[in-house]
């Protein structure tokens, strides 16, 4: 009899309708389906480790409510940017308790991006809440977060939704979520919107639906056009928007890992 297959949940980035992973996460949770590691970017990294810290989808949505703009980001007067992390870094260290990455509940990574030599970094050990700092930190907006003598950055830049991070830690089936394909967006209002618009059209060019349904075994992309990356108001719509998508594709989902053999 084969073994249950280890099954790696990729949370790509995309800003605030990175709630729309909440809303994958509660038909997962609804349907028995156990996430066995996470590999997240940006907004992924910071649902993803609190997955891995055990909370559940209804508890990450009071977060996300209770906890608004104000709580996560901090204004600063800097060359290199204009929000600093430490909100973020008390707020995750608060969330996960302290622990180190290698402590939580399921395996967890965080992928960055070396402003020095333009690399992806991983975290896959280590301090938690520096891992979700390193990952959010837009280039342009964000002030570059400084880890053991780097500069890190957004690891949308390099590697937005991570399956290959997810097959490096041994997922034998990957369900990935990508954000970043959106057709078009309403009316970019802010600096914000027009520099993580920007980053989704990058990484759209970088990162066709061919690679990613290749690399991936069932792919999510959620059609959030009507979520802006930056709207605190449109939480619990995001989220419905990725359950909807979830539902989707789990009649897939369940036939592969119904279906998986070890080769």
């Amino acid at each position: 009899m084969s073994r249950r297959p280890k099954l790696g949940l990729v949370l790509g980035s995309g800003g605030l309708r990175g709630l729309a992973h909440v809303g994958v996460l509660s038909v997962l949770e609804e349907n028995g389906i156990e996430v066995d590691l996470v590999a997240g970017c940006s907004i992924g990294s910071l649902i993803g480790i609190l997955i891995c810290a055990g909370y559940d989808s209804d508890t990450i949505m009071k977060l996300a409510k209770g906890l608004g703009r104000g709580s996560w980001l901090e204004f600063v007067v800097h060359k290199k940017g204009f929000i600093g992390t430490e909100n973020i870094y008390k707020i995750v260290t608060m969330l996960t308790k302290g622990r180190k990455i290698e402590e939580l509940a399921k395996p967890f990574a965080a992928v960055a991006t070396d402003l020095a030599t333009g690399c992806e970094h991983v975290f896959r050990d280590g301090n938690s809440a520096a891992a979700v700092c390193a990952s959010v930190a837009v280039p342009g907006i964000f002030v570059p977060y400084e880890w053991d003598g780097r500069q890190l950055v957004d690891g949308a830049i390099v590697n937005p939704t991570p399956v290959s991070v997810a097959r490096e830690m041994g997922a034998d089936v990957v369900l990935a979520v990508d954000l970043a394909a959106v057709s078009s967006i309403g009316e970019v209002k802010t600096v914000f919107d027009v520099i993580l618009r920007s980053l989704d059209i990058m990484e759209k060019g970088l990162f066709s639906y061919q690679r990613l349904i290749k690399d991936c075994d069932i792919l999510i992309q959620p059609e959030l056009s009507s979520c802006a990356v930056t709207d605190f108001k449109k939480i619990e719509e995001c989220s419905q928007v990725g359950r909807d998508a979830a539902w989707d594709i789990l009649p897939n989902l369940l036939d592969v890992l119904d279906n998986y053999s070890d080769k």
